[in-house]
């Protein structure tokens, strides 16, 4: 099963209580803020169907503060990494579901945060499923137009040749539509490991997820935040790292990247964003070592 199955076309009916999480929240790492822009959020979901090897009874230390009311919840977030002086490229992380019958807020997110989808330079796909792509094009009618039009939108190399096989795209429709027209719009840029995305910005490779999973790592000043996209999906797998969800390609790789990464933001007192963790907690500080964290809320 593909994760643009599960996510790439579905709209989901929002709460009338989660409408308050229409909001973001943000950290200053040097001179660049980083602000979570909450897209869409879903109803919950049953947890053994998302982590279908993990015991009921394994979750019994996690039920307080991982899962509401023993279900999984997550949401669909982008990332705004923009200048605090205001000079410097505005940079976005993943474009979130995009819009369908409910549409997402991010364009209504980033206006309020004072940015207009041609102020965007660069565009950072941490891997192409459905829920990280949704607003990478737009369409008038059969007309397809980029989204962000003055930005490059940088993809690892690994994941385009992976979603756009013959074998895969035609059953995954969030790729025709959000990701293959990127190429005939003259914006794709294909990465191949570590890249520099914009000074003080830059690319990681952290395979496992997909074939070419990428984190984004912000410094400045002494500073150094992680946007991880997908490297876990619960809290609990920060100290669980040996979990994974349904939707990793490789488990055994997707392990390998979330102990490397938490192992680098541990030693290095990195502040990490995590886009699937509940808006207000999604924003945090790792403690521990080798395969064992602690997750800490700032």
């Amino acid at each position: 099963m593909y994760a643009g199955d599960v996510w790439g076309d579905v709209r989901f009916p929002l709460y009338e209580d989660q409408v308050e999480e229409y909001m973001a929240t943000s950290a200053r790492i040097g001179n660049f803020q980083v602000t979570a822009l909450v897209d869409l959020t879903p109803p919950p979901r049953d947890v053994s169907v998302i982590y279908p090897d993990v015991p009921a009874d394994d979750w019994g230390p996690y039920q307080d503060f991982a899962l509401e009311n023993g279900m999984w919840q997550t949401q669909f977030c982008a990332f705004l990494i923009k200048a605090i002086d205001g000079d410097g490229q505005i940079v976005l992380v993943d474009t979130a579901m995009g819009p369908g019958e409910e549409p997402g807020k991010l364009l209504e997110e980033l206006a309020a945060n004072g940015v207009e989808p041609t102020d965007i330079s660069a565009v950072v796909t941490t891997h192409p499923h459905g829920d990280h792509v949704g607003w990478n094009v737009s369409y008038d009618g059969d007309t397809s137009m980029a989204t962000f039009p003055n930005a490059r939108y940088m993809l690892a190399r690994a994941d385009w040749d992976h979603w756009t096989s013959d074998e895969i795209a035609p059953n995954v429709p969030a790729i025709g539509k959000s990701v293959q027209p990127l190429e005939g719009l003259g914006v794709l840029h294909l990465v191949d490991g570590e890249e520099e995305v914009a000074p003080g910005v830059k690319i990681l490779p952290a395979n496992g997820h997909t074939p070419g999973h990428q984190v984004v790592v912000i410094e400045s000043n002494g500073e150094t935040g992680v946007i991880i996209g997908d490297l876990f999906h619960n809290v609990a797998q920060v100290t669980e790292t040996q979990w994974c969800a349904m939707f990793d390609w490789n488990p055994d790789m997707a392990r390998a990247s979330r102990r490397d990464i938490l192992g680098r933001a541990a030693r290095g007192n990195w502040t990490v964003f995590a886009g699937h963790l509940k808006i207000g907690a999604n924003i945090g500080k790792v403690s521990g070592s080798d395969d064992r964290f602690t997750w800490q809320s700032v």
